[in-house]
């Protein structure tokens, strides 16, 4: 039995809304659609929506199957096809699917030069779509707190949508992680950084200060803004802390 709720698909912005109408119509057609846009919009989200009871793979690796005769197509009726556009050889790929129902993803400027997709959508980034941008960052700080035993707000939180969906919730667990870090923790993570770090070659006290130094830094930099007083409040020389500046700015580009 088809189902249409697409519940899983966040739609609050009007480009998504549009998106997930015409993929409610395409549910019960016979025919193959093609999902568009940028790593993270929710292409395979929404892919798993239309067809709720396929199997789903990554097309290269279908391709691979195929070509080696890993696979019996005939055994399906259906597949979710993700990252059409690394196929190596579109046409015969598609050839030896013909007999299926496909919904497949690609990158947002992949040609369907075979018209293999009488359906197409397309879905903006979130950086266009503000209300389900929101909401994604609504669930997602829900989420880490509940993981974290945090209770950080939209305002405690540094969001990157470099990468969309994928980028933004990085961000949040991050910010979010790093928050609720003690100096305990950091001293653990430091020392089994350490302990690794030995394991694969020598390494002197000099060759470690930039792990401490830098984020020391950063932080008195951003937080006195001038030299001068961080200087004063590092109590150290104001020549030495404009070389060490000048020696992490120049090889590390970090402070």
């Amino acid at each position: 039995m088809l189902k249409f709720d697409m519940e899983n698909f966040i739609a609050l912005s009007l480009s998504s809304k549009k998106a997930l109408h015409v993929a409610k119509m395409s549910v019960a057609l016979p025919v193959n659609i093609l999902i568009l846009g940028e790593i993270g919009v929710g292409k395979k989200t929404l892919a798993q929506e239309i067809l709720q009871n396929s199997q789903s793979y990554e097309a290269t690796e279908i391709e691979k199957l195929i070509l080696n005769k890993q696979i019996d197509i005939q055994s399906f009726k259906s597949l979710i096809l993700y990252n059409i556009d690394a196929l190596i050889n579109k046409k015969q790929f598609f050839e030896n699917l013909k007999t299926l129902r496909i919904i497949a993803t690609a990158s947002q400027n992949y040609k369907d030069d075979l018209n293999t997709f009488p359906i197409k959508i397309r879905l903006e980034p979130l950086s266009e779509r503000k209300e389900d941008l929101e909401e994604l960052i609504s669930i997602y700080i829900k989420e880490a707190n509940k993981i974290y035993y945090s209770n950080k707000t939209a305002h405690d939180v540094e969001i990157d949508i470099s990468k969309n969906g994928i980028s933004l919730k990085q961000s949040i667990y991050k910010s979010i992680l790093l928050s609720s870090i003690t100096k305990n923790d950091i001293m653990d993570i430091l020392y089994k950084y350490f302990i690794s770090d030995l394991k694969s070659r020598d390494r002197s006290y000099k060759d470690l200060l930039d792990i401490f130094e830098i984020p020391l830094l950063k932080a008195f930099k951003e937080r006195y803004k001038s030299q001068v007083q961080m200087a004063n409040h590092l109590c150290i020389n104001r020549m030495t802390l404009r070389k060490k500046l000048n020696s992490y700015y120049k090889v590390k580009k970090n402070v």
